[in-house]
């Protein structure tokens, strides 16, 4: 029987060149937000508590930001995206995208790339007057604080999948060691060499279907 594969990837600073939680928090809270970012960073918080803390300050609503992630210069998508999509879907692949980022703005910049139906994990937002709440949801459709990456890396192992992983962020590394194979850019990167975890480096998603393409022939 043919191996199931699933490609998992990263939205925030894979799919997009820039992070756009980070854009956002800088518009629409200002500097002040950074403070627990150097926290999250230094691992004294969980990525749960980070999103909690900081999107709880946002004062500007879902349409507002909608309209800013859709309209600003510094919210680009890596070349090659839709074209590695329609790969995967054409070798069975199973594609998904799983992101500490937030559903709103995720689903709001998809559909804006004219791709639908693929499924994809993020941090939900319910939005209030004066601010915003936000949770993970694990595969076990149970809220967490930590791990949420690698929980659904994991679930693609139990459900017999073998996993192909692209991703840019240091956060990146706990999935990427489930993978079979690894595509790293900027944090991942240096992290995959720190481990010496086997990985192919990538600047956009026409250099990630070039290498699958020889992988596939080379089978």
């Amino acid at each position: 029987m043919k191996q199931k594969i699933a490609v998992q990837i990263d939205f925030d600073g894979t799919v997009t060149v820039k992070d756009v939680s980070f854009l956002l928090l800088d518009k629409y809270v200002g500097p002040v937000w950074r403070k627990y970012l150097a926290e999250y960073s230094s691992a004294n918080i969980s990525v749960g508590v980070f999103n909690k803390k900081v999107f709880g300050m946002m004062k500007a609503d879902r349409k507002t930001m909608t309209d800013f992630v859709l309209t600003s210069p510094d919210v680009q998508i890596r070349p090659g995206l839709k074209e590695l999509l329609d790969y995967c879907r054409s070798k069975g692949y199973k594609p998904i995208i799983v992101s500490n980022g937030l559903c709103f703005y995720i689903e709001a910049l998809l559909e804006k790339q004219d791709i639908h139906e693929l499924e994809f994990h993020a941090a939900e937002n319910v939005f209030y007057d004066g601010g915003m709440n936000v949770r993970y949801v694990g595969p076990d459709g149970k809220e967490v604080d930590t791990a949420f990456k690698e929980s659904w890396a994991a679930e693609l192992r139990r459900q017999g999948y073998d996993i192909i992983y692209i991703g840019n962020g240091t956060s990146d590394i706990h999935p990427a060691r489930l993978a079979q194979q690894v595509f790293a850019c900027e944090d991942l990167l240096t992290a995959c060499k720190k481990e010496n975890l086997a990985h192919y480096p990538f600047e956009d998603f026409r250099d990630v279907l070039k290498i699958l393409k020889k992988l596939e022939a080379g089978k």
